[in-house]
């Protein structure tokens, strides 16, 4: 019981303090804690060192644990970096976010939780709309016309996908008619164990709507926009944020209508329209990576392609689902190195336009260097973590060689549209008109971005076995033997 109060009261009081206390070191101090204790106990969980105690709304099984600390690594990694880039220099305006930043990310914590650890799928709709409604005012950050025409965007198609997976969850409960448990809780393990008495029309109508509703927020195409505005307008810590976690909270909400669906003759259903949502993901992210200007806004489609597969491996199933469970990992802790680095550029460049940054690695060795090695780990290249569980998706593919020839040709002209912006970024001489001098030492960042790095070369080449256990165990409780 101890371990469920750190991870759900602990950020309940964290909010109190920081609503109470206007002191920024303090409530960074405060959320610090809160996010290094949830950090352990969320390791413990994972470990199976502690198994906390379940009820018929608060479930701790194999993927819930995966999801679990992704989030709160990611989560930690960003309250880090977060106290040296709210004291950075910028315009007045932001000083009201400023009092908004630390009580918003713990509010966030808190539903984040929620909905990874609920059994209960009313209790995840809840938690989802929430975290929603907590990074809003964080996507507003800078208060000007662009942040608040992304603000709104995003909590308007994001509410609009979140009413959609409520009607998906409604047809679930269709589903259930004439059998047991007609009229009773939306309880994830009671619809898997009894998923072969459903009604198929209603669970394959329950999963299309969960699907496109919650895609809004995975950023699945073609329900990507509010996302993508999001991602690039906001602070880069919060878009590490949403990039690195978000994404996979939206994730659960349709694997866990794809859990109970395995069970039925429904599955190959489901399977058809994630490979169908995956692969049209890849195609949005190949045509617009050759036409971004903007850098941030360049990482958030590459968030596109890696949920976009990431999903296909879904729903390839097999030796490629392994490969996607690895990849969520992978790419959310490849997505905070680039966040942050880019983050570093924002503030030196003072733009997000690739054209008028220039000559990064030189001008800035220690963010340049940093950010073209998070760049090789996004596409890829070992020995990156990302490298091996890409393999593993493309192994599952095999069986499929025209899907496997679509998402090559996909992700290598993905690549060369973001090498271009990547390499012009780094490389680039000044022009005549560009002399401003920019000076830089090591901080916090640099810190995180490196610590990360390593960390992802260390799993690539020596996974560990708790890691393994784990996505077999998600593996078999989809039906999948390795």
């Amino acid at each position: 019981m101890s371990i469920l109060l750190v991870l759900t009261v602990l950020p309940l009081l964290s909010i109190g303090v920081c609503y109470f206390v206007p002191s920024r070191k303090v409530q960074y101090i405060i959320s610090l804690f809160a996010a290094i204790a949830h950090l352990v106990c969320s390791y413990l969980v994972f470990s199976g060192i502690c198994i906390p105690a379940e009820n018929d709304f608060i479930r701790f099984d194999a993927l819930s644990k995966l999801f679990l600390l992704i989030l709160s690594h990611v989560y930690f990694w960003v309250v880090l970096v977060s106290y040296s880039y709210l004291n950075r220099p910028l315009i007045v305006k932001e000083e009201k976010s400023k009092k908004l930043y630390f009580m918003m990310l713990n509010v966030y914590l808190f539903a984040n939780t929620l909905a990874l650890i609920s059994n209960h799928l009313g209790m995840f709709w809840v938690a989802a709309e929430t975290t929603t409604l907590s990074i809003a005012p964080l996507i507003y950050y800078y208060r000007d016309k662009e942040s608040l025409e992304a603000m709104w965007k995003y909590l308007f198609l994001v509410s609009v996908g979140i009413a959609f997976a409520f009607i998906g969850f409604l047809f679930l409960a269709l589903s259930a008619g004439g059998t047991a448990l007609e009229g009773q809780q939306l309880l994830i393990t009671s619809f898997t164990r009894s998923a072969a008495q459903l009604n198929p029309i209603w669970l394959k109508a329950s999963f299309i709507f969960v699907f496109v509703g919650l895609s809004t927020k995975i950023g699945i195409a073609p329900m990507h926009p509010g996302d993508i505005d999001a991602t690039s307008n906001a602070p880069s810590p919060v878009a590490a944020l949403m990039s690195g976690s978000l994404r996979g909270t939206a994730l659960m909400g349709v694997l866990r209508i794809y859990q109970i669906m395995v069970r039925t003759g429904t599955a190959d259903f489901a399977r058809t329209i994630m490979i169908i949502g995956g692969l049209f993901s890849l195609f949005v992210a190949f045509v617009f990576m050759f036409k971004v200007t903007n850098y941030k806004r360049m990482l958030a489609y590459s968030s596109i392609e890696h949920l976009g597969l990431i999903t296909l491996g879904i729903g390839t199933g097999g030796i490629a689902f392994a490969g996607a469970m690895l990849h969520t990992v992978f790419n959310s802790l490849t997505k905070v190195v680039l966040f942050l680095t880019a983050g570093n550029i924002h503030r030196a460049y003072r733009s997000r336009e690739v054209n008028s940054v220039w000559n990064v690695l030189q001008a800035m060795p220690w963010t340049g260097w940093l950010f073209l090695f998070g760049f090789f780990s996004i596409i890829a290249m070992p020995p990156f973590g990302i490298f091996f569980s890409e393999l593993m998706i493309f192994q599952g593919l095999l069986t499929k060689p025209l899907l496997l020839a679509a998402v090559l040709f996909f992700l290598f002209f993905i690549f060369v549209g973001m090498s271009k912006t990547v390499f012009h970024m780094l490389y680039t001489a000044p022009s005549v008109e560009q002399t401003t001098i920019i000076s830089e030492k090591f901080e916090i960042t640099h810190f995180a971005s490196l610590t990360l790095l390593v960390l992802l070369i260390a799993l690539g080449l020596c996974m560990p076995a708790q890691l393994c256990d784990i996505v077999g165990q998600i593996s078999k409780d989809f039906g999948i033997i390795l």
